[in-house]
Formats: structure tokens, C-alpha cells, sequence
């Protein structure tokens, strides 16, 4: 903690020196965002729980994965297992890890079932990410319980520019990125491809590649419709020298790894019929395949595997299509409406196989969805805004269901402080496997979807013309129908229920032109209330909170914007948690210490217009400076200190 003091000592002085008089700066528009309402609206308006990342801020990171800048975002308790390429999950307000809807471009790309590892998702291709805390259903069905994550692809914009990237540092990491960017108002392409390596922190087969392309075309062939393509493909490969209880309990694995493919494409079409009427298509495809091979050892590693080894193959593919209407009739009564009006179909496919196992092993099963969906959105007079609306889902996975939103926002004329609120009910799908089962364990046909409540209460509030901003918000879920394994018998349930309340603030702070800081904190408390029957004293028993989800968590990040100069610095603290020792007979519930962990990027522009290059900048990013031990999960080592500079060149 002394080393902490230290360095914000050092940080505070080097802001206080850095302008001696404020100066005048923009003030910061409120940003519009889709994904809140499926409609553009400015984030004060929606009374939902918005985070908006930039391109800008992104790059000001050097974030190249995603859940770097993840990490700083309230209400999210973020896990990785061990190095880079480790099995990635938030927690967002106290929700399971499966309770996240994940959109690329607006195409959903969780598993079946709601599982999604963040691992792999750089920022390649990444031009802006919108987070929606809070039940989402009522718009985006199953899975969207505790949040909505949505990364999209920038449009390509003003002259052709390109730009490329290479750095390298310890642990043998490197890093390449490439890219372009072309638009106007008819037309608009986008391009870009970034690859990452690094051998690990451990010495035996922990090393990682990842290699992400992502593209957007544009067209607008009259100023009324427009045309929308997006592409990404991600391809990495991951040793995995551990299995259940980490590698501080374990003889590594020398050969043991996990390939992964994706590719997400969506094409979209809006037209603007008249000025109150507005259609809108999108054709999605979301497209997995992995393999996992755990080749034969000399020496035995894990009592799992065969004496031959043992590769398992699997895809999963989901296809989509999303059509709306948006109205916007005239105002009345100072009454300002917008009406969504929309269907979904979805469909989705699942295949397995164990070798060298025969076909007994093998799985290959299909479900689908249709939807219907319908919101309303008022606004009085800049200052009371109602959004209301609600989803019926009739799929062959969980039946019917009816998921209700609203939210509500109200916002004083003269202080301009937002006073917001929000209740809304949501679900998530079951697994393939635990609706159809698989390797000997039966499924459940009759499984039902989990099911919650929520509610939120906030207030929001500008000051100083708006060079600082505060906010607290909140948050109640109540989780039932919880599928849990059963036995080998009766395969999965819906049999468990949990409840999660707590805190999420945020400040920001705009003393002087460039400079920003952010701090943020989350309060969290969790509880078993209904163990099924089957919770036992470590797995999920009654009246104790969750596994893996801090009761205090929280940032503090100071940043510089300036003409030559960008540099930031990020302080994590996470409190402790409750995790399992699985490498202990009955795997007993046990504490694991928090942690703080302190990341710095700068970057400096070296040159300018030279040699036909418009500029010519170093780049450097640390992460865990004050060199930490910690683990996110228990037996799980995490990176020490770890740098990486290089050299970035713009056209």
C-alpha cells in the first residue's frame, strides 16, 4: 500500500504541475447510444445504466484486449485464468458469467446458453464499445439479465488514411497491427488486422497467439437508405498446461491446448420512408469451431485423459434476423414520441464430437426462436423521459416468455441533475448440454429458462459546466429457476435461486484542458437463498454469498491528451472474495486476498510530416507496475509486471 501512496503522490504532483491556470475546454456532449433502445439516443435520456468507450479512449489505453478497459467499468468484477488466453468472465452486478449479452455489431455471440469467454476479443477492428447495465430482455431476449456488451466497427470516414503498428516485450510478447480507413457521406470502408504473441508467464506450454481481421463497407446510394456490411474473423491457440485447480496445485501439461475459430458477419439495410417512419433489416451470423487435444504423455498429467490422449472438436453456429420499424410522429403536448416496433428469428445449431470415441459421443442438435418486440419512448420538454417496452419470445428451447421494461429519467432544467430509474425482468437460455445432454449425462427437455427481477435507482449530476460529474446508482436482482447439475440420473434442474443488491459510482473530473480523471466503486453483497437441495457446505450453500465476486471493487485512472503527449494511469483494487481450493478433498470454500494492480501507457508523437508520413509515434505500456502476486482465481498465478513498446506509423 505504501508503494500505492507513492505512485498517486507522484501522479497528483506531476497534474498539478502540468497547468498552473485552467483553461477553457469543450464541453462534453452527452453521447448517443444504440444499443440502450435499438434507437440513436443521448445517453441522458435512456434512465439505463450506459457506458460509452471510444476509439479514443481506447487507444489512449493501448488496450489490445478488451478486457482491459472492461476492467474499469462499475458494477463489473472481472476474472481471467492466469496468463494471457486464460478462460475470461465478468460478473456484472453479482450475476453469473453467463448473464451477459454480447453483441458484435449487433450480432449476439454468446454460446447457447449465455456463455462467453472475453479472452479473445481484442480491440482489433474495435472503433467503439456501449455496455448497458441492468435486464436487457425486453429488447434482446434471452441472456441479456445483468448487461448488454456491444463492440462495433467504426464507419470509414474522410480522406484514405492507413496506419501500422509493432512492439514487442517480456515474456516473449509482441504485437502487430495494421489497418485503413476511407468515407465520405455516399460511401465508407474500414479495415484493420492486428496480431498478438506471447509466451506466457509460466515455462511450460503457456504461450498464446491471437490473430483478429475486421471489416465495414458502407453505401448510401441516396441520402434515404443506407447499406451496412460487417466482417470479423478471430482465429487464436492457447496452451492450457492446467486443468481444475491451477498451476500452483498441478504437474503442468507439456502438450495440452485450445484452438479457436469465429467469424461474425451482419448485413444491414435502413430506409427512411418519410420523416416519422424509419425500416430497418439486419441478416447476422455468428460462427464458432474449436478444438481441444490433449495429446498422449510421457509422463501422466491429469487423471481425466485417456493413455492415448483425447481431442474434442465442436461448432456452434447461430443465425439471425432482426427487422424493425421506428415511428416518429409529430410532438404533441410538448410530447415527443418514438416507437419501436419489431421481430426476430434466430436459429441455432450445435455439434460435437469426442476422439478417438465412437459415435455414441457425438452430438448434433438445432433450436430456434421467434420473437416479437415493441417500445415506447417519450420525452417532455428536455425534461421527463419514459421508456417502456416489452419482448415474447416462443422458442423450442424454453417455451414462451414475456420479459417487461422501464425506465424512466427525469432532468432539472436549471441544475441539470438526472434523477433515473428502471425495473425490468429478464431470462437466459439453457446449454446445449443441459437441455440435450451429452457424453453419457442426460439432458433435460423440459428445462425451463433462469428467470430475474431487477430494479435501479440513480442520480446523476453535472457541476462546474460540467468539469466534473458525478453518479451513484442503485441495483437489486433476484435470480430463481437456477439450473444446476443434479446427478447422472436426472441430469440439470431449475432448482436454485440467489439475490444480489449493492452500489455502483462514478466520478469524473475535467480540471484543465487535457487532463481527466475517473475514479469509480462498486459495493456488491450476494446471497444464496435457495440451494435446491443439492448446495452442500462449499458448492452453493444457502444464506452465503456467490463465489468470485468482491464485496468492494473499484479505479482510479488520471489521463493526458495533448498535442505530442497522450499518457494514462489506471489503479485497480479489488477486495477479497470467497473461491474454492479444488485442489483440497470437497474442494472447501476459501478466501481469496484482494489486490491492487497499477497499469501506465504513454505515447509520444516523434514526428510529424515526414518522409510522407503523417506521423511517427512510440508507444509504451506497463501493467502491474508495482509488480503484484496476486491471483484472480484461486491456484490461478496472474502476470507480474509486464511491458511492451513499439512504434506506430500513420499515412
Amino acid at each position: 500500500m505504501t508503494r500505492v501512496i507513492g505512485v498517486l503522490t507522484f501522479v497528483f504532483v506531476l497534474w498539478s504541475s502540468g497547468e498552473a491556470v485552467a483553461q477553457d475546454q469543450a464541453t462534453p456532449m452527452d453521447p448517443v447510444v444504440v444499443t440502450a433502445t435499438k434507437t440513436e439516443t443521448p445517453v441522458g435520456q435512456t434512465g439505463s445504466s450506459v457506458s460509452v468507450l471510444t476509439r479514443e479512449q481506447i487507444e489512449q489505453r493501448q488496450a489490445t484486449d478488451a478486457l482491459q478497459i472492461l476492467r474499469e467499468q462499475p458494477g463489473f468484477s472481472l476474472i481471467q485464468t492466469g496468463s494471457r488466453g486464460g478462460t475470461t468472465g465478468i460478473f456484472a452486478r453479482g450475476g453469473n458469467s453467463d448473464m451477459n449479452l454480447v453483441l458484435i455489431d449487433g450480432m449476439k455471440v454468446n454460446q447457447g446458453g449465455g456463455g462467453f469467454d472475453f479472452s479473445n476479443i481484442t480491440t482489433a477492428g474495435i472503433g467503439r464499445v456501449e455496455i448497458v447495465r441492468g435486464p436487457q430482455s425486453a429488447l434482446y431476449g434471452a441472456d441479456a439479465m445483468t448487461s448488454v456488451i456491444q463492440f462495433l466497427t467504426p464507419r470509414g470516414e474522410g480522406p484514405f488514411s492507413a496506419w501500422a503498428f509493432a512492439g514487442g516485450g517480456n515474456y516473449g510478447t509482441h504485437e502487430e497491427r495494421v489497418g485503413a480507413s476511407w468515407g465520405n457521406r455516399q460511401a465508407g470502408v474500414f479495415f484493420e488486422y492486428g496480431h498478438v504473441g506471447t509466451s506466457g508467464i509460466l515455462d511450460v506450454n503457456n504461450d498464446y497467439r491471437n490473430e483478429t481481421a475486421a471489416l465495414r463497407l458502407d453505401l448510401s446510394p441516396t441520402s434515404d437508405l443506407d447499406f451496412t456490411l460487417t466482417a470479423r474473423y478471430i482465429a487464436s491457440r492457447v496452451g492450457i498446461p492446467t486443468e481444475g485447480t491451477g498451476d500452483r496445485f498441478e504437474i503442468l501439461d507439456p502438450h495440452q491446448f485450445l484452438e479457436d475459430e469465429r467469424f461474425v458477419g451482419t448485413l444491414g439495410a435502413r430506409y427512411r420512408q418519410t420523416a416519422w417512419l424509419e425500416h430497418r433489416v439486419k441478416f447476422g451470423a455468428n460462427l464458432t469451431g474449436s478444438s481441444f487435444v490433449d495429446p498422449r504423455d510421457d509422463v501422466p498429467t491429469d487423471a481425466f485423459s485417456p493413455p492415448e490422449g483425447m481431442k474434442t472438436t465442436s461448432s456452434e453456429s447461430r443465425l439471425l434476423v432482426d427487422y424493425n420499424i421506428a415511428l416518429s410522429p409529430p410532438k404533441f403536448w410538448e410530447i415527443t414520441p418514438v416507437i419501436v416496433l419489431g421481430g426476430t428469428y434466430e436459429y441455432q445449431n450445435f455439434t460435437q464430437r469426442l476422439h478417438p470415441v465412437g459415435e455414441p459421443n457425438r452430438t448434433n442438435v438445432s433450436r430456434e426462436t421467434q420473437s416479437l418486440y415493441a417500445q415506447t419512448q417519450l420525452g417532455w420538454m428536455d425534461t421527463l423521459f419514459l421508456t417502456a417496452g416489452g419482448r415474447y419470445d416462443d422458442s423450442t428451447v424454453f417455451g414462451t416468455e414475456l420479459t417487461p421494461r422501464v425506465a424512466l429519467a427525469a432532468v432539472a432544467p436549471v441544475t441539470k441533475t438526472r434523477v433515473r430509474g428502471a425495473w425490468g425482468t429478464g431470462i437466459k437460455e439453457p446449454s446445449f448440454f443441459e437441455q440435450f445432454g451429452g457424453f453419457g449425462v442426460p439432458g433435460n427437455r423440459d428445462i425451463k429458462s433462469v428467470r430475474s427481477e431487477s430494479w435501479e435507482a440513480g442520480v446523476d449530476q453535472p457541476l462546474f459546466g460540467q468539469k466534473v460529474e458525478i453518479g451513484a446508482t442503485y441495483f437489486e436482482n433476484r435470480f430463481k429457476d437456477l439450473i444446476a447439475f443434479v446427478s447422472f440420473v436426472d441430469g440439470s434442474k431449475n432448482i436454485q435461486a440467489a439475490k444480489t443488491s449493492g452500489v455502483e459510482a462514478v466520478m469524473v473530473l475535467r480540471p484543465v484542458k487535457g487532463w481527466t480523471a475517473t475514479g469509480t466503486y462498486t459495493f456488491l453483497r450476494t446471497e444464496v437463498t435457495d440451494d435446491g437441495g443439492i448446495g452442500g457446505q462449499n458448492e452453493f450453500p444457502k444464506g452465503e454469498p456467490l463465489l468470485r465476486r468482491p464485496r468492494h471493487s473499484g479505479s482510479v485512472s488520471v489521463g493526458y491528451t495533448g498535442d505530442r503527449l497522450r499518457a494514462v494511469g489506471t489503479l485497480f483494487v479489488k477486495g477479497q472474495s470467497i473461491d474454492r481450493d479444488f485442489s483440497s478433498p470437497d474442494s472447501p470454500r476459501v478466501t481469496n486476498p484482494g489486490y491492487d494492480k497499477l497499469d501506465l501507457s504513454f505515447a509520444v508523437v516523434l514526428f510529424k510530416n515526414v518522409i510522407g508520413l503523417r506521423e511517427i509515434t512510440w508507444k509504451t505500456r506497463l501493467q502491474n507496475v508495482l509488480n503484484e502476486k496476486y491471483e484472480e482465481v484461486f491456484g490461478f498465478s496472474s502476470p507480474r509486471i509486464t511491458a511492451l513498446t513499439g512504434f506506430e506509423v500513420r499515412y
